[in-house]
């Protein structure tokens, strides 16, 4: 018994040494890693910034290049709502706005959906890369191998980055949002730039941007955030009198990110919901 030991022992320390190197070894990799933030579930298309859950307009359908086509894909319960998914495709991409039905003033991006190696991550991970590229730029990830698919997925907060490996190597890559958790309040920035998209989607006025002041009132309504946009004359190409920003009109955009309202071209200081103009192609 005593021989049966000390050979035992002989074996068992060098195992745990070597297990132990091993652990040392993965965690030092993930350790080197970056964590994840906003900027990873955006791409370049185009030259402009895509992330899913920003508002989505005709501008949004056009910033992003030439589509091949745009069409109905179809209906998904999220939390006992109904949402319309619309699939945009481009030349090496895919793009799928989605609003709730009933509710067409608010569509969002929810989806982006990379099939080419021509569109790489903001850590430079694109199609045809192989998984060990994927992990030393993001980390082990979790697997998911529902569908008969293997995918490799890293999350934060309510997006998601993820990687379809077949064969050791990067076939598709997708960015999603969590279309419930784009219900939660929105910031005082975000609305602004919901604002902002606004004016240019729905030609509110002729000014140019550098000509206009927001004002934004975030306090005296619990549902909205109101914004005042007036004229802003010190940019002497703007004309006007620059100690005077005459009112224009007001923008109220809801903290739940579910509705944009205005009150644009009503003498009667009226607000009316702003519904995306239909896209035909």
């Amino acid at each position: 018994m005593i021989v049966n030991r000390y050979f035992a022992s002989i074996i068992f320390v060098p195992v745990l040494m070597f297990l132990s190197c091993i652990a040392r070894a993965e965690s030092s990799t993930e350790s080197t890693v970056p964590a994840l933030n906003e900027g990873d579930f955006s791409v370049l298309l185009n030259d402009y910034a895509f992330t899913p859950g920003d508002t989505w307009s005709n501008e949004s359908f056009i910033r992003a290049g030439k589509a091949l086509s745009s069409v109905l894909a179809g209906e998904v319960a999220i939390d006992n709502q109904q949402y319309k998914y619309f699939q945009h495709s481009y030349d090496g991409f895919e793009l799928f706005s989605a609003a709730a039905v009933g509710d067409a003033s608010h569509t969002v991006l929810a989806e982006i959906l990379l099939g080419s190696a021509s569109v790489p991550t903001a850590r430079n991970i694109k199609v045809g890369d192989s998984l060990e590229q994927v992990q030393q730029a993001y980390g082990s990830g979790k697997e998911d191998n529902s569908d008969n698919q293997h995918w490799l997925v890293y999350q934060s907060g309510g997006k998601q980055l993820m990687f379809q490996i077949d064969q050791g190597k990067v076939s598709c890559i997708m960015l999603k949002t969590d279309l419930d958790a784009e219900q939660s309040e929105i910031s005082a920035d975000q609305a602004l730039s919901a604002a902002t998209e606004a004016i240019h989607t729905w030609h509110l006025t002729s000014l140019d941007d550098k000509c206009l002041r927001y004002d934004l009132d975030d306090s005296s309504d619990k549902t909205f955030y109101v914004i005042t946009v007036r004229e802003h004359n010190h940019n002497s190409s703007c004309g006007g009198d620059p100690d005077i920003t005459h009112r224009l009109f007001e923008i109220k955009v809801a903290r739940d990110n579910t509705q944009l309202l205005t009150n644009a071209d009503n003498v009667d200081g009226e607000f009316h919901s702003l519904i995306p103009p239909a896209i035909t192609h």
